[in-house]
């Protein structure tokens, strides 16, 4: 294995002083504030250890309102439509932008909310965007189906991350990105990659040499930006961010939490979600990343429960995923 980049030369970066990814001894990636992964002696007690909410499993159905969307091809309409755990399809000003969508049964994970349209309609993509390499943000056969509907889709994604799509005889273009850089894009979509707290792995050996990370997206013609946090657990980042940007909307994980003291390192509930909005001092919340598949020990309707519980009061904005609606951006 060859050394890792610390960014993409022909990008620029858009945060004063920054020079590139920290790189560890073992050549590695790295998050800003602490590893994200576990050992696995903590993963033997977590999976031996009690489980307080399995109860609730029985029977457990999503929170999550669903539609079908009717002609998907379509995409001359302004709007974001949320396909499913963190998947979200944005059309804005005739731009397509697919997020980490994955519109496959998978063979391990039983889905809780459908896909809300056929995968074969899913075409006029215009920029795919893979925040990292775990399973349940890309899907080979999702990614394969859709670079061969869209050929002249460009992929945005992390360092390092092109070498699996390309093993996977992807053609499409890909632009791989470091925290902080701003990747090529027409003039109406800025895109810019930024960090999460997380990890990458795709099989025993290629611990974090994948990098990871999430996404700003501004859309110069409405005016409007938004934040895609990606998997991440609380951390320093958030602040760093809230400081470069004025957000309208920030898309951030509650779910796959529990137990916290195993998971608060790669994946935040809903108290730290609410922290890192306040850290990004974005105007409205919408939460993903629960609903559509069980990944942990929490039942998957318990995220939304226990956010609105902690927003009784409302303070905080909140816009809940409608899957498969063509929503407001």
């Amino acid at each position: 294995m060859g050394k890792i980049s610390s960014h993409n030369p022909n990008l620029a970066f858009i945060k004063e002083g920054w020079t590139g990814n920290p790189i560890s001894t073992k050549d590695s990636y790295e998050n800003l504030d602490g590893t994200s992964v576990r050992s696995l002696r903590e993963l033997l007690q977590w999976v031996r250890g009690e489980r307080p909410l399995a109860k609730l499993k029985k029977n457990q159905k999503s929170a999550l309102s669903f539609t079908p969307t009717t002609n998907i091809g379509d995409k001359t309409i302004d709007c974001m439509i949320p396909i499913g755990h963190a998947g979200f399809v944005f059309d804005v000003g005739g731009v397509r932008i697919v997020i980490d969508p994955i519109l496959h049964n998978s063979t391990f994970l039983k889905r809780f909310t459908q896909v809300p349209f056929s995968p074969s309609e899913l075409t006029g993509v215009d920029y795919l965007l893979l925040s990292h390499n775990h399973r349940d943000h890309i899907d080979k056969k999702t990614v394969k189906l859709l670079t061969a509907l869209n050929p002249t889709c460009k992929i945005l994604t992390g360092l390092e991350t092109g070498k699996l799509l390309r093993s996977w005889n992807i053609s499409n273009e890909i632009e791989e990105a470091g925290w902080f850089q701003r990747y090529n894009t027409t003039k109406d979509v800025i895109i810019d990659y930024l960090p999460s707290k997380h990890w990458s792995r795709r099989w025993l050996t290629d611990t974090n040499i994948n990098l990871w990370g999430s996404f700003m997206i501004q859309f110069t013609k409405l005016k409007k930006t938004v934040y895609f946090g990606s998997d991440s657990g609380y951390g320093v980042h958030f602040e760093l961010i809230g400081e470069l940007y004025d957000i309208d909307l920030a898309i951030l994980g509650i779910g796959a939490y529990e137990p916290q003291w195993f998971m608060h390192t790669g994946h935040m509930g809903p108290k730290d979600a609410l922290i890192a909005f306040a850290d990004l001092k974005a105007k409205t919340l919408m939460p993903m990343h629960y609903g559509t598949f069980d990944l942990s020990d929490e039942p998957v309707y318990y995220p939304e429960k226990i956010l609105r519980e902690l927003n009784a009061d409302q303070r905080v904005t909140i816009r809940w995923m409608e899957i498969g609606k063509r929503m407001e951006v």
